[in-house]
């Protein structure tokens, strides 16, 4: 039996499975030049490989931001032993491809017991967004941390491979961001509810990472952007209201030309009552309220973090990772409306999902960037003789100082 109460089918794994495969197509889509013209982003190339060129290995426990960064770490360290450095940028946009791919994957299993799979999959990809949190190792920790939101509903393995598996991925989405540290209360929520040997040993292991973590963090001198600016709480609102509301299902011409009291307004009445109406009592209320908590959790997270009430305005780039995991666990909301009751709830919740695709199409494949042609610029680093080379985003430089003996 599922959450739902329905047992699984043939047909709806087939379904989910086709759907890991369209909503990979998507993510092609989205950003292909990511794929055939690959280039370093941002901390790819100035933390990432710099820092692991400057210490190997070492800088897997090197937190960055006041915590650590597992994955990319991985994958800067994994590229510099096994490719020439021309092949750096495909190896770190080809492994985030693959593990965007490997999170699809996660939600298609049958381990994972949620409604509407198919749906929910092609969230990932669909939701609008600026697409920098795709195909993008410095923005990874938001892809990976759904490996964490997953395994809230994965049911007990059946044997040690499968018990190896979830506590690998654990590891590696915990030590990847602060998400174990966010989500761990929903963990012990879990192990509190359903109390057996496998759900001690995932919160075991995610408060380890969350103990990791919040040690780096406690250590470091981070605080949150604009920390001592004035709160502006209209603001704040105006900015959970397009992002998390107006901009996902009218558009971002929606959001320039309305006022800002308007996002607010309209923001705080829809998530309102989009998550109370999701506390409802019937079948699916467990799942439902699992996702709602990790919604609160990360979404407060994030706004203590990037603290958007001290911007002057919101041209709907800044920040966005910051909200990329709000928005797709609010789309899971709304899709499991689809079949809801009464039927006019179903077909709101179809409506509003359909006027999103459509206002979003015309923005989903994000325009290819400058070509800083990597390849001719990248032969100082072969060589580990210091160079300015011009990476990802556009004005960004990576300044390589030449390869020390370690």
């Amino acid at each position: 039996m599922n959450s739902t109460g329905a047992v699984p089918t043939s047909g709806t794994s087939r379904r989910a499975w086709a759907a890991v495969a369209l909503a990979a197509a998507l993510l092609v889509l989205r950003k292909p030049w990511a794929l055939h013209t690959p280039q370093l982003y941002a901390e790819d190339g100035s933390i990432f490989l710099l820092q692991n060129e400057a210490v190997g290995a070492r800088a897997l426990l090197e937190p960055y931001n006041g915590y650590l960064h597992l994955l990319p770490r991985l994958i800067a360290w994994l590229a510099s032993r096994t490719a020439d450095v021309a092949w750096w940028p495909a190896i770190y946009n080809g492994l985030a491809f693959a593990i965007a791919v490997g999170v699809f994957a996660r939600l298609a299993s049958e381990r994972v017991r949620l409604p509407g799979k198919p749906w929910l999959i092609l969230a990932f990809v669909v939701v609008a967004s600026t697409g920098e949190t795709l195909l993008s190792v410095t923005n990874l920790q938001w892809i990976a941390a759904f490996f964490l939101v997953l395994q809230l509903f994965v049911t007990r393995p059946a044997h040690a491979g499968a018990r190896a598996l979830d506590l690998g991925l654990v590891v590696l989405a915990g030590l990847t961001g602060p998400f174990a540290l966010v989500l761990l209360p929903l963990f012990a929520w879990r192990a509190a509810r359903e109390r057996n040997a496998d759900n001690l040993l995932v919160l075991a292991t995610v408060l380890a990472c969350a103990l990791v973590q919040a040690g780096f963090l406690a250590r470091s001198e981070l605080q949150p952007e604009h920390a001592g600016d004035a709160f502006r709480p209209g603001m704040l609102l105006a900015i959970i209201g397009s992002r998390l509301v107006l901009w996902p299902i009218a558009g971002a011409a929606a959001v320039r030309a309305w006022p800002r009291w308007s996002h607010a307004l309209l923001g705080v009445a829809a998530l309102a009552t989009l998550l109370a109406w999701a506390l409802r009592r019937d079948e699916r209320r467990p799942i439902r309220a699992r996702v709602v908590a990790a919604f609160a959790l990360v979404t407060l997270a994030c706004l203590y973090r990037a603290r958007p009430d001290t911007w002057e305005n919101d041209d709907l780039v800044n920040g966005d990772r910051y909200f990329y995991l709000s928005r797709v666990l609010l789309a899971w909301l709304v899709i499991w409306e689809f079949d809801a009751r009464p039927p006019a709830v179903a077909w709101l919740a179809r409506g509003v999902a359909v006027l999103g695709a459509v206002t979003f199409a015309p923005r989903f494949s994000e325009p290819a960037p400058p070509d800083y042609h990597w390849r001719a610029h990248c032969d100082p680093i072969r060589r580990g003789t210091a160079a300015r080379i011009p990476t990802l985003p556009e004005g960004w430089t990576l300044d390589y100082p030449g390869r020390t003996k370690r």
